[in-house]
């Protein structure tokens, strides 16, 4: 009896060291090595970030031309490629728009591209405001940029290009081609600072963080790339869908969502969805194997939601089935979440502070 204790015994300890060893290894680092993390980070700032805003200056660029034109020859066709080329500088935007660290903060750039969410219709009564006033000199580049974000940005032209008759709004006021103009101008001057400022200035801290600078490691550094993921996510589950999905669909609230004018609030998730992706699969050799195949797998689940519902949440939020539809795609991003947050958990990768949910 003695032996078979002394066998079940030495059994117990053995699969508590077993237990233990599965505990232990989770909780560490799986990349310890700088140069493991640079590697990365340069890999996620050539790929996908450079790209992004050197997308988003072309736009702007495109953006610019297309106001101009409108503006020589008020027309219905020149309009609506006014409105296309906004529609594809927010689509660029929304590709880049979860990297809220580095230029993008530099001079408030990121909300005189963005001012959102305007709870107060802060944008509106701004902008009714300045053009009231037939203010001409506030349309000047210097000034214009020390102007109220409000008024500075995407979703400003937003407000101007889809009025209910926007050609006749345009056609009674020189005013608004004008502003047009700026705002187009502005948009581009942001998106091309920024794009400067990563290719001159923030690649080289990508490439050599030292001890006591902006970045202490590299691993600092990938810290600000997946809080800048988690906090996206956070955002399109809490801004852009929450508020518009209300508690039931009787009480849904369309103007709650981004770019609800432009009847495009669907089309930006789905652009952040395909922005986030490849940021995580970045990352991948950071977490452990079974932390990304669960994440993987829920941004497999993500897409016939996001493809079969229309651009508009408007048009999703009037149908009570594609209601049920949004409903199950936030629960998706909640899902997107929460296997984000295990598979940090799981690392000593810490995050810190989120200020989207208070964590």
């Amino acid at each position: 009896m003695n032996k078979y204790f002394t066998k079940l015994t030495g059994l117990i300890l053995f699969l508590s060291l077993l237990v233990s060893a599965g505990q232990l290894a989770h909780g560490q680092n799986l990349l310890t090595l700088d140069e493991d993390w640079t590697a990365i980070n340069i890999a996620v700032t050539d790929d996908l970030v450079i790209p992004a805003y050197q997308e988003l200056e072309s736009r702007s660029v495109a953006l610019i031309t297309a106001s101009e034109n409108f503006c020589a020859a008020l027309s219905d066709s020149n309009l609506n490629a006014l409105k296309n080329a906004y529609q594809q500088t927010m689509n660029a935007w929304q590709g880049v728009q979860h990297i809220q660290f580095g230029p993008i903060t530099y001079f408030n750039w990121n909300f005189r591209l963005q001012y959102w969410p305007d709870e107060r219709g802060t944008t509106g009564r701004q902008l009714d405001a300045l053009i009231a006033s037939q203010d001409d000199t506030i349309l000047i580049s210097d000034s214009f940029g020390r102007q109220s974000v409000g008024v500075q940005g995407l979703p400003a032209l937003e407000i101007i290009l889809y009025e209910d008759d926007t050609l006749s709004e345009f056609q009674n006021n020189d005013y608004l081609c004008s502003l047009t103009q700026t705002i187009a101008r502005n948009i581009n001057e942001v998106s091309s600072g920024v794009t400067q400022r990563w290719v001159d200035e923030y690649r080289d801290l990508v490439l050599d963080p030292v001890e006591g600078g902006f970045y202490e490691d590299a691993e600092d550094l990938s810290i600000d790339f997946l809080k800048a993921l988690q906090e996206a996510i956070a955002k399109i589950r809490d801004l852009k869908l929450t508020p518009a999905l209300g508690d039931s669909f009787t009480s849904a609230r369309n103007r709650s969502a981004e770019s609800w004018r432009s009847g495009n609030s669907l089309a930006n998730i789905k652009n952040n969805i395909l922005s986030l992706e490849p940021l995580f699969s970045a990352y991948s050799a950071a977490f452990y194997t079974e932390d990304v195949a669960a994440v993987n797998a829920v941004f497999r689940d993500l897409e016939p939601y996001l493809a079969a519902l229309p651009n508009s949440l408007s048009v999703a939020l009037a149908n009570e089935a594609q209601y049920a539809q949004l409903q199950t795609l936030h629960s998706e991003i909640e899902a997107l979440h929460e296997a984000l947050e295990t598979a940090l958990k799981n690392t000593d990768l810490y995050l810190g502070f989120n200020s989207l949910d208070g964590d």
